[in-house]
């Protein structure tokens, strides 16, 4: 079992880094695109869609290797990667935290904060996970972790 935190790279403000996995360099003034690097490949993440809330991930070629498509309700939702069907499950009411599930197993679980120094907190339960699967994944829990923020500051206001 690996503890891990997406951490700012040290003296770059766009730049974060998850040890053993890769990088993640946010782009655009909102943070809603990154570049991810991982063992000599890179991908694309961003926002996707009409009303913006898939999320896709193309590889350096500008194919389409993942796509998380949220749930409506409850949070959480599907998660493709390389012809893998998995999920983001909700496990708290109160935070920010999902699963990343193969079936009923679960691969990973992410915290995720919004931006900042540490804006994703990752435990994953295998060594051996796709680097690229699991940045993908910490970028989409970020998101939905910033939207969720966003949505409860309107709420209040």
């Amino acid at each position: 079992m690996t503890n891990d935190e997406l951490t700012r790279a040290q003296g770059e403000r766009r730049r974060y880094s998850l040890a053993g996995a890769g990088t993640l360099l946010i782009e655009g003034f909102t943070g809603r695109r990154a570049t991810a690097e991982a063992r000599g490949r890179s991908w694309r993440f961003g926002r996707s869609g009409f009303w913006q809330r898939a999320i896709e991930a193309t590889d350096a070629t500008g194919a389409v290797v993942g796509v998380f498509e949220p749930r409506i309700l409850r949070g959480g939702g599907s998660l493709r990667w390389g012809g893998r069907e998995l999920q983001l499950r909700p496990v708290s009411a109160w935070r920010s935290r999902f699963a990343l599930a193969d079936g009923g197993l679960e691969l990973a679980l992410l915290e995720g904060k919004g931006w900042g120094k540490r804006p994703v907190k990752v435990t994953s339960a295998d060594d051996d996970l796709d680097p690229g699967l699991l940045l993908f994944a910490a970028f989409v829990v970020r998101a939905l972790a910033e939207d969720a923020t966003a949505a409860a500051s309107g709420a209040s206001a």
